[in-house]
């Protein structure tokens, strides 16, 4: 038997989902540590819900970004709408057709030219619109987004597009990118809830941003629909969870939480109070000893050593931090917090010195993906300068090591576990809401 909560029969209003049960019964199974168990009977079928709220709506996925130009192809003929959903035109693209700004507050799609900042095109329902981005002097393969497609003109060269796509679909979409293809279907379900947890949570608080997510590994992966095995998978894996949360007690009853996962913890999670005071929450306190994650392939539980010239360093700060210029050569990188776990450290923090005099600290996590998530796995290691090169040595897990461990995830679900058991592992002290 599944250890979620069943489907509730009593109507909800179509426009808001309402987390927090306001229910004494309820309220204290979440705060007290009783919790959800396998039995269903444990949930009543009517639940009432109070504060807090969030409307229910499209989540918007930022697909391409600061783009020159896009090409667009759809099948059928969709609608172009202004950003009072008045219907502009109608369209059909079977070939290939590119948009691109045409001034400061306008673009041209193909051979038409809309004098609007932002126009978004609505296809059949059921269809999808394939977008295709610029790639290494041409196009990238053309990827088929469901929903709609929001293009808005940033300034006379650049565009943003937004993906609005239902939240079942987009959770959907990224468990088929997210979780490794042979995983189990218990491993699949966790993935499913984490994901919408995380999503929601984003909706949550970026409500008056003109995104929630990036389609990038910055929020979650989406490439769009997906029909191959993945795909199918995921799909199923989202049906049957649809609905389902992870929350934890805050002052008000169940609240969402970031849900982060990474791929190998290495062997213990990285607590996420160190990217800021959000995150200081018992599920997210990291800690948490993980061994099943040594299934992992090859070179990612454990890892190095990796050398990386000063040179190649200073390019790739600056590439992506280019104030960092300033520091002149890079002299030495020393960390400046190191956290002990079960034996083995975790840099925290970072420290790069100047041959000009200057230092700048950062976080190891950000010093890490600038000098590339595959050559420097994660932060749990040692790190150390001999000549012109930095050692990194000793390397467990692979990814940020916060939250859910995929690879553990996995593990856990070979050895008969439930999705359910298996977040509550993760993420300790939260339980499954339902909420909608």
């Amino acid at each position: 038997m599944h250890d979620w909560p069943k489907p509730r029969r009593a109507p909800r209003p179509k426009n808001r989902f309402l987390l927090a049960p306001c229910m004494a019964k309820i309220l204290v199974a979440l705060c007290a540590g009783g919790g959800l168990s396998c039995s269903h009977d444990d949930i009543p079928p009517h639940q009432e819900f109070q504060e807090p709220r969030v409307p229910l709506r499209e989540v918007r996925v930022l697909v391409a970004s600061d783009a020159a130009r896009v090409r667009l192809r759809f099948s059928g003929t969709v609608s172009v709408l202004d950003d009072s959903s008045r219907t502009l035109a109608s369209m059909s693209a079977t070939h290939w057709v590119v948009a691109a700004a045409s001034g400061p507050s306008g673009m041209a799609v193909g051979e038409r030219t809309f004098s609007a900042a932002g126009i978004t095109l609505v296809p059949p329902d059921g269809a999808t619109v394939l977008l295709s981005v610029p790639a290494n002097d041409g196009w990238s393969r053309g990827r088929p987004y469901p929903g709609s497609l929001r293009i808005v003109v940033l300034d006379a060269q650049r565009l943003n597009v937004i993906n609005l796509v239902d939240v079942e679909t987009y959770v959907a979409c990224v468990v088929a990118c997210e979780v490794w293809p042979t995983f189990e279907s218990e491993a699949y379900r966790a993935q499913a809830v984490a994901t919408r947890t995380y999503v929601l949570y984003e909706m949550l608080h970026r409500q008056r941003a003109d995104w929630d997510v990036v389609a990038t590994q910055n929020s979650q992966v989406y490439q769009g629909v997906r029909s191959d095995a993945p795909g199918r998978r995921a799909a199923g894996a989202t049906r049957v969870t649809r609905g389902l949360v992870s929350t934890c007690c805050g002052e008000e009853g169940a609240a969402l939480f970031p849900t982060y996962y990474s791929s190998v913890c290495g062997g213990t999670s990285q607590a996420a109070s160190i990217f800021g005071p959000q995150n200081e929450i018992e599920a997210l306190a990291g800690g948490v000893r993980c061994e099943h994650c040594s299934i992992a392939p090859s070179g990612t539980y454990r890892w190095g050593p990796v050398r990386i010239s000063m040179e190649e360093v200073r390019s790739k700060l600056v590439q992506r931090y280019p104030e960092l210029d300033a520091l002149g050569q890079i002299a030495a990188v020393s960390a400046t917090e190191v956290q002990e776990a079960d034996g083995a450290p975790r840099i925290i923090t970072v420290r790069i010195a100047g041959t000009e005099g200057r230092t700048h600290d950062m976080l190891a996590e950000q010093f890490r993906l600038a000098l590339g998530p595959m050559q420097v796995k994660s932060t749990a290691c040692r790190m150390r300068t001999e000549g012109d090169e930095l050692v990194f040595e000793d390397g467990r897990g692979f990814g940020h090591g916060l939250g859910l461990c995929q690879w553990g995830m996995q593990a856990q679900a070979l050895a008969g576990k439930g999705a359910g058991e298996i977040l509550r592992y993760y993420y300790p002290g939260s339980r499954l809401t339902r909420v909608y």
